[in-house]
């Protein structure tokens, strides 16, 4: 399991939908198993994940998501499934799970997760996913603070994206100073 966790606009996402995911389905396409896309909610996919790709890699390599949940992504199906509710476990349950990319994964239920991890069975199986911290008391951190699993996790400032206009992050550091926003949204830290 690999996450990347931190500041709003650090690039998680970024670089998560420009090489990350198209890399994994690449790698993966010929391999048993199916190919998810969890998010809050399909149109949080769309528009967090989809629709930037689509913008990156053109509408011949990003489709829209049909009325079966899926959208062919780099020539393959990729099941698009909200994870914000407890009754989603069973959009999931049953499966086996080559790839899943998780979009706002501390914003899920913990169910779902809980289920997604029986789902990633295969001895190829891998998993991306990225958010924003939340409290310290949250069960994905609680998860990512366990020593015994096999996980990475990269954590992102405000700062590391060189690409945001300066006054941008100066504004954002002011408007969220003094609050807990400030450690979550622009150093990355769950507080």
């Amino acid at each position: 399991l690999v996450f990347k966790i931190g500041a709003v606009r650090s690039g998680k996402t970024f670089v998560d939908i420009a090489h990350v995911v198209p890399w994994r389905l690449r790698q993966l396409k010929d391999l048993p198993g199916l190919n998810v896309i969890l998010g809050v909610s399909k149109s949080t996919i769309e528009r967090n994940v989809l629709e930037p790709m689509r913008e990156t890699f053109g509408a011949g390599v990003v489709g829209m998501i049909n009325s079966r949940n899926i959208a062919t992504v780099c020539g393959v199906p990729v099941y698009c499934l909200g994870a914000e509710k407890v009754s989603q476990v069973a959009k999931i349950q049953g499966s086996s799970i080559k790839y899943c990319y998780g979009d706002e994964v501390a914003k899920w239920n913990k169910e779902v997760f809980a289920m997604l991890q029986s789902r990633l069975d295969k001895e190829y199986s891998c998993f991306d996913g990225s958010c924003n911290p939340e409290s310290p008391g949250h069960w994905l951190k609680a998860f990512l603070d366990r020593e015994d699993l096999n996980s990475y996790v990269q954590k992102y400032t405000l700062f590391d994206n060189p690409f945001l206009p300066q006054s941008f992050v100066e504004n954002l550091c002011k408007e969220y100073e003094g609050t807990v926003y400030y450690g979550r949204y622009v150093e990355g830290e769950w507080t």
